[in-house]
């Protein structure tokens, strides 16, 4: 029951936003996160994200799922 009664009060609350400020944090929030990630693959910086219990950094994934432009791609170390 407690849970229950908690998410009635945050569900009123967020019905009951009045400052635009606040109604459109996530919003924000998300549009920021976005160009965190576009600013962190154009400079190859590190950008940490928790996915799966684990923080993860998402640069560091693509850098390794794709092959260097710099190394051959028959294995050769030839380009």
């Amino acid at each position: 029951m407690r849970g229950f009664w908690r998410d009635e009060l945050m569900a009123n609350k967020r019905a009951s936003i009045k400052d635009p400020d606040l109604a459109n944090v996530g919003v924000a929030l998300k549009r920021a996160a976005l160009k965190a990630r576009q600013l962190g693959f154009a400079t190859n910086t590190p950008v940490y994200v928790f996915r799966d219990g684990k923080i993860v950094d998402i640069v560091a994934e693509q850098r390794a799922a794709r092959p260097s432009k710099n190394v051959s791609t028959d294995g050769s170390g030839i380009k």
